[in-house]
C-alpha cells in the first residue's frame, strides 16, 4: 500500500510538470515567431504593402501578430493572416477609435507602431488650405514633384505606383475601362500607356505634395474612403466621394468650396474644376 502510493505521488507530480510546461510553451508561441513564420517586415517598410488584409502571408504579417500581441492578443506568430488575426485586427481597431474593416491600412499601422491614428493637419496659409493650393497649381499647369508642368490628362489607374504622381494609364486595370481602349485606338487623350492620373491618383499625389509623405497610399477610391472620417461641414481640402454608398465609391474629387471641386473626372478629360453634381451620386465630403 504504501509503494502504491508513493508510486501515485510521482505519477501526479509527473503529470504537473508536463501540464506547466505545456502552458509555458503555449505562452511563448503567443509572444515569438514560429521556426517557419517569415522574419518580420517593419509595417510601414516599402517592403509591405498599403494595405495588409486577410490571407496573406508574409513577414509584414509576422510584424503585424508580434504587434497585436503586444495588446494582449495572444496570437500564434506564424505570418499568416488568417481567422484568429483578423479578429484580433478588428478588436484592436475598435478599442483605439479606427475604422473598423478588418484591414490594417496607413492608420492602423501608424497607431500599432505607436504613431497615432491620425497625422497632424497640414500647414495653412491665405485662408486656403495647403491641399487646394496644390490642387489649384496642377490645375493650372505648373511644375511639381512628378511632374515637369502642362494640362495633367485623366488616365484610367494613371497615379497608382509606388511613387505618387502622374503614370502610365492602364486600361486593362481593375476590370478594365471601354473609353480608355476606344481612345488607344483613335489615339486620343487618355489612351493606353500615357502619363496622366485618374481621380484617385490624383488626390493621392496632392496630398502627398501638401503632408510631405504617401498619407492615402495606392489604393483607389475604396481604400482612399477608409483612410478617412465622414463630415457634415466640409471645408475646402476635404474629400467629395461619389458611388452607390461607403463601400462602392467610383470617383473622388478635392472639395475647394462654392459647390466646386477639382477633380480628374474622365478619360479625354483634364485634371479641371468641376460642379460638385459633375460627380454622380453624392456620398459625402470626407477627411483625413
Amino acid at each position: 500500500m504504501k509503494l502504491r502510493s508513493r508510486i501515485t505521488r510521482i505519477e501526479i507530480a509527473a503529470v504537473s510538470a508536463v501540464a506547466v510546461a505545456g502552458v509555458a510553451l503555449a505562452a511563448g508561441t503567443a509572444n515569438a515567431a514560429t521556426a517557419s513564420a517569415p522574419a518580420p517586415i517593419k509595417l510601414t517598410s516599402s517592403a509591405c504593402p498599403t494595405d495588409i488584409s486577410y490571407g496573406q502571408h508574409s513577414g509584414c504579417v509576422t510584424e503585424l501578430q508580434q504587434l497585436l500581441n503586444k495588446h494582449g492578443a495572444g496570437l500564434a506568430v506564424d505570418g499568416d493572416f488568417g481567422p484568429a488575426t483578423l479578429a484580433a485586427v478588428k478588436s484592436y481597431q475598435g478599442s483605439h477609435g479606427l475604422s473598423v474593416d478588418g484591414i490594417v491600412g496607413p492608420k492602423t499601422k501608424a497607431s500599432l507602431e505607436g504613431g497615432g491614428s491620425t497625422p497632424p493637419p497640414p500647414p495653412t496659409g491665405g485662408g486656403a488650405s495647403k491641399i487646394v493650393s496644390f490642387a489649384q497649381a496642377i490645375e493650372a499647369g505648373k511644375a511639381e514633384k512628378g511632374w515637369g508642368g502642362g494640362r495633367v490628362p485623366y488616365g484610367w489607374a494613371g497615379g497608382h505606383t509606388s511613387t505618387p504622381g502622374p503614370s502610365p494609364a492602364d486600361c486593362g486595370a481593375a476590370g478594365g475601362d471601354p473609353a480608355c481602349w476606344t481612345a488607344t485606338a483613335n489615339h486620343t487623350l487618355g489612351h493606353n500607356g500615357q502619363i496622366s492620373v485618374d481621380c484617385s491618383g490624383f488626390v493621392r499625389w496632392v496630398y502627398d505634395l501638401a503632408y510631405g509623405r504617401d498619407v492615402l497610399g495606392s489604393d483607389a477610391t475604396y481604400g482612399q474612403i477608409r483612410e478617412t472620417h465622414k463630415v457634415s461641414s466640409p471645408v475646402p481640402g476635404d474629400l467629395v466621394f461619389f458611388g452607390s454608398g461607403p463601400s462602392n465609391p467610383h470617383h473622388v474629387g478635392i472639395y475647394i468650396g462654392g459647390g466646386k471641386m477639382i477633380d480628374a473626372l474622365e478619360t479625354g478629360r483634364y485634371i479641371e474644376t468641376d460642379p460638385v453634381s459633375a460627380g454622380g451620386q453624392l456620398i459625402g465630403y470626407y477627411r483625413f
